[in-house]
């Protein structure tokens, strides 16, 4: 009788065989791992061009305050952008006087929520909206304080600070979107 021990015939067959299973497996975890972070460099990619789209209506609204394209009678704005009946109010009054101005949008009498038009959701009447590479823009001016020119001011003619939030919404519906929440002081001339 042959000493099982010393035997060792069918050891190679199984050792190659648990080797090819580790090998198999290790190659399904890195396939995993390269499709997943192909996955989120496309989420990155998306939300970094989102987030551009939204500066770059900042930096529109910005341009509006200072050359003063925000009222009604202005120039077209570029890239075809629109914006609001309510964006002129908002841009010349404090927030406390908007609902008192001419066209101003009523609270309706059946709820106590403020109008829509001061609601802190871009996308809910917004004041400036803008179509780039497919992504949809909205931006919205949700506060305006008046400071008075006054001794040691640094606002010698008063100053505007506005309080402004973008979105920039992907394309396709997708649910993807940037919020930019700032903001901007403008020193009247």
């Amino acid at each position: 009788m042959k000493n099982p021990i010393k035997n060792q015939r069918g050891i190679a067959l199984i050792a190659t065989l648990m080797l090819l299973v580790l090998g198999f497996a290790v190659v399904v975890i890195l396939f995993r791992l390269s499709t997943q972070e192909t996955k989120l460099a496309r989420l990155e990619q998306g939300y970094a061009t989102a987030l551009d789209a939204a500066k770059g209506v900042s930096d529109l609204f910005m341009f509006m305050v200072q050359n003063g394209s925000y009222q009604a009678t202005s120039p077209a704005l570029p890239f075809g952008a629109t914006r609001s009946s309510c964006l002129q109010t908002k841009m010349a009054y404090p927030t406390s006087s908007w609902s008192a101005q001419t066209g101003w949008p009523a609270i309706s009498t059946t709820s106590t929520t403020a109008p829509s038009a001061i609601s802190s959701d871009p996308t809910d009447t917004p004041d400036i909206t803008l179509n780039l590479s497919n992504y949809t823009i909205n931006l919205k001016v949700i506060d305006n304080s008046v400071t008075a020119a006054s001794g040691g001011n640094p606002c010698y003619h008063g100053c505007y600070y506005y309080t402004v939030v973008a979105r920039a919404q992907a394309p396709g519906g997708s649910g993807e979107h940037a919020d930019i929440l700032f903001v901007y002081r403008y020193d009247a001339p």
